[in-house]
């Protein structure tokens, strides 16, 4: 086979290359774009590669005869569908470093002079343990509280991998939102008492994503739990408080 024909045929597979390499980067933008009909933001980088990625198509079906400048419209392409893809791909690789198992506990806290005392869930057979550990209860009477804490929910896990817990102690609903960065593989107690909230123990490691304490958007008298994942979104619940404590946080 003659050099030149040689060359044509790498030149044709480049090509295809570029052919290929285009549309398939092209989907995944397009699949994102839809997503504007229905109310989500479109960033600059989506159109970036979307952009790139039809000039590569272009390149490969019409592209220019002069080497040089189909690579440098080659390298330009490229870049715009990096600028999509490398901060997705790094999100990835950070989200599965640094995902973690996090268990949530919420205890309504009544104050009063007498010894602290715990009530604890009664566990029913067959049904998903949602009792506190002695570890949990041992760390409850280690704050220096006094009164009664009862269990409202416990063992909500979120995320996977290294085994976190955090523990909210809460006297009555939150009057406006805060948020806790989530302990780094160990325990953390939360103590509200309607002034305001402290952490057990106050320097514990944690991560760069929260834990949101706010009032519910339709009553505010009740309160929102929502803890980050890793990927960035988030899951929780809400707590609802009995009667008695809303009329005693009203007096």
């Amino acid at each position: 086979m003659q050099p030149a024909a040689e060359w044509g045929m790498v030149e044709s597979m480049v090509r295809a290359l570029y052919v290929l390499t285009g549309i398939a980067t092209t989907i995944p933008v397009v699949w994102a774009l839809g997503w504007s009909v229905w109310g989500a933001g479109v960033s600059i980088t989506e159109c970036l590669s979307l952009l790139g990625s039809l000039l590569l198509v272009v390149l490969g079906i019409a592209g220019p005869s002069r080497r040089r400048v189909a690579g440098r419209v080659a390298l330009l392409s490229t870049t715009g569908i990096w600028s999509f893809y490398l901060p997705g791909i790094v999100g990835v690789v950070r989200s599965n470093v640094t995902n973690q198992e996090l268990s949530l506990a919420v205890l309504r806290w009544t104050p009063t002079a007498a010894p602290l005392v715990i009530e604890n869930w009664q566990q029913t057979p067959g049904a998903p343990d949602m009792t506190l550990s002695a570890v949990d209860i041992q760390q409850i009477k280690n704050t220096g509280i006094s009164g009664i804490v009862s269990l409202y929910a416990a063992n909500g896990k979120y995320g996977k991998g290294k085994h976190s817990r955090a523990i909210l102690i809460m006297r009555e609903p939150v009057r406006k939102a805060i948020q806790f960065n989530e302990p780094n593989a160990t325990s953390v107690i939360y103590i509200y008492d309607g002034a305001g909230w402290r952490q057990v123990p106050p320097n514990a490691p944690t991560l760069n994503r929260t834990i949101r304490i706010e009032p519910q958007w339709d009553d505010p008298q009740q309160t929102s739990v929502m803890v980050e994942l890793s990927t960035g979104a988030s899951q929780g619940f809400g707590v609802w408080w009995p009667k008695s404590t809303l009329k005693d946080r009203i007096r």
